[in-house]
């Protein structure tokens, strides 16, 4: 009798182990934002601090990026879900962005030009370009210190880089690294 019921009980597992398809279904989409994210996951943390602090209670900043890009993001095509790099986003807060102007690709590098998204952006404030390398996962950011008032960043991409497909985004936060402005996706590039 002793092993009856062990017996029952892994029936009992199993049959709560098997998913349904909407649960198979989500299953998928929370390993493709996951799998996009992680390696941003440094540049999220910096770039989702400050609101992940204004809530409630203890929230990740890195869980912040996943639940946005969960609910925007990522769509259910015929296939399986499909992420829109465009609706990611990679910082998120209340200080003004900027406007770009003009993107003008350069032999191993990408210039943006931009304008002051608001009356409220400091003259100092940094802005950062990240390109981001989907298939190998890989994401770098602009080194040289770009600030507001110089209305021009710079990103210099690494030889292992040059000709491949990079996402790139334009990040803007204030001198101490604490407030953000949300993320702007600038498209798709190809730099040689």
């Amino acid at each position: 009798m002793g092993g009856i019921p062990f017996l029952s009980n892994v029936m009992k597992k199993n049959r709560k182990n098997k998913k349904t398809p909407a649960q198979l279904a989500q299953q998928r989409r929370f390993a493709l934002a996951v799998s996009f994210l992680r390696p941003l996951k440094a540049i999220i943390d910096e770039g989702f601090r400050f609101v992940a602090k204004r809530k409630k209670r203890f929230i990740y900043p890195f869980n912040l990026a996943m639940s946005q890009v969960l609910k925007v993001a990522i769509a259910d095509i015929s296939g399986g879900p499909s992420l829109d790099p465009e609706k990611a986003w990679l910082s998120d807060g209340n200080l003004p962005g900027v406007i770009v102007t003009d993107m003008v690709e350069e032999p191993r590098r990408i210039l943006v030009q931009y304008v002051s998204g608001g009356t409220f952006g400091a003259w100092d404030d940094h802005v950062k370009l990240i390109a981001y390398q989907v298939q190998e996962g890989v994401a770098i950011r602009s080194k040289s210190i770009a600030l507001r008032s110089e209305k021009k960043a710079i990103l210099d991409i690494p030889e292992a880089l040059l000709g491949k497909e990079l996402l790139l985004y334009i990040l803007c936060h204030d001198r101490d690294g604490l407030r953000y402005a949300r993320s702007q996706y600038l498209g798709t590039y190809q730099i040689h």
